[in-house]
């Protein structure tokens, strides 16, 4: 493992309205965006970017990673944008 800045930025997104895992079905819709890290832009994760309302997100602006505790207790690495 590597330790990373966590730093990255936005790729590329989409809206998903209509989302087969249950789990996710109370948040639709929902963003579902690509984020390239700022060490490497082969490296991409994938985000629904908490903060950000649906349809709004701006491509190509700097994201940080934070992390979300799950209802079953993990550590979901999310991305938030920062200014």
């Amino acid at each position: 493992w590597k330790v990373l800045s966590g730093k990255g930025k936005i790729y590329n997104y989409g809206v998903v309205y209509d989302c087969p895992v249950r789990l996710l079905q109370e948040d639709q819709p929902f963003n579902l965006a690509v984020i390239t890290l700022d060490e490497d832009s082969g490296i991409q994760m994938y985000s629904h970017l908490p903060g950000t309302p649906v349809d709004e997100v701006p491509v190509g602006a700097s994201v940080e990673v934070i992390f979300e505790k799950s209802a079953n207790g993990q550590m979901i690495p999310e991305w938030q944008v920062v200014s």
